[in-house]
């Protein structure tokens, strides 16, 4: 991983690192357009108090992908992870990006020099515009753009509002602000399917 301030593309990574599934895990995705599931993201969003429900519309579809119990390279599976990101918007009106983490057992696989699944280079997290010059949030290298948010960690936090540890959420369907919201209800999305 080399981080977000260099990419000239739009990219997100939810935990760009030397994932390896070949001996653990599973990876999962799915779009939903479940009433009941994107209800309860619309709620969430709402219930931190950054949008009042005349802002914000009531979100039409997800795209959710799970890292389920990942090992890392090179086909080790002593320790393991479990993150989640989730796109959601409402016709394409404003759009917002989760970072969810459950189990964060390791950092780094031996192709980024890790031992152990600890060293080495560390993962980034974050996105980016790909402008040139970008706009980006980079969770584990700095806080670039001067967000302010806390670095990520094993003992994952939050970015501010209600706190939720192991949650980030963005609004990225405008110009780059920090730390919208933080949802309150999330660990009712789905870990795989």
């Amino acid at each position: 991983p080399t981080g977000f301030s260099t990419l000239n593309v739009p990219s997100i990574g939810v935990y760009w690192a030397d994932v390896d599934t070949r001996t653990a895990g599973d990876v999962t995705y799915r779009v939903t357009t479940d009433a009941t599931f994107l209800a309860t993201l619309t709620a969430d969003l709402i219930a931190t108090g950054n949008y009042a429900p005349s802002i914000i519309d009531t979100l039409n579809k997800a795209l959710v992908i799970t890292w389920n119990l990942v090992g890392y390279y090179n086909r080790h599976n002593d320790k393991l992870n479990t993150f989640q990101l989730v796109i959601t918007t409402n016709n394409q009106q404003q759009t917002f990006i989760l970072f969810q983490y459950e189990r964060l057992e390791w950092t780094t696989g031996d192709a980024s020099g890790g031992s152990n699944g600890l060293g080495g280079t560390l993962p980034s997290v974050g996105y980016t515009n790909g402008m040139n010059p970008p706009i980006y949030v980079d969770l584990t290298r700095d806080t670039a753009s001067n967000t302010g948010i806390p670095p990520l960690t094993l003992i994952s936090n939050t970015n501010y509002v209600n706190p939720v540890a192991g949650e980030y959420v963005f609004r990225v369907d405008r110009p780059l602000t920090c730390c919208d919201v933080t949802p309150s209800r999330l660990e009712n999305v789905p870990t795989s399917g």
